[in-house]
């Protein structure tokens, strides 16, 4: 489970990375990377208030994955604890992601509101 730990580490690594670099505006709106539903490619600037709104919870799905990584190797050859962990903590990392997703919507939408 040592490369499955690995591969756990350097992921939750990344989603907090670009978690990051999204909100920070170092990543632009594009088909490839961030959150890109219909509403936070819009325009820039609906990108940007999606992703600063998501940090925190990006920051939480990555640290969800690196925990669930170093279960995993700590584990070590115990592959049904290893396995059920693993489980757990992809799941976490979605519902996170899931979560930041929404929290963006939702500060989009407030800002949509008439003054």
């Amino acid at each position: 489970m040592a490369i499955t730990g690995i591969i756990l580490i350097a992921s939750g690594v990344l989603v907090a990375v670009v978690g990051r670099l999204g909100a920070t505006g170092r990543i632009q709106r594009n088909g490839l990377i961030g959150i890109r539903t219909r509403r936070s490619m819009a325009d820039d600037e609906s990108w940007l208030v999606v992703h600063r709104r998501a940090q925190p919870w990006m920051h939480a799905s990555g640290a969800s994955l690196i925990a669930t990584g170093a279960v995993a190797i700590a584990t070590g050859s115990n592959e049904p604890v290893a396995a059920v962990t693993t489980l757990v903590g992809v799941v976490a990392c979605a519902l996170f992601a899931v979560a930041g997703t929404a929290a963006g919507h939702r500060e989009l939408a407030r800002r949509d509101l008439p003054k």
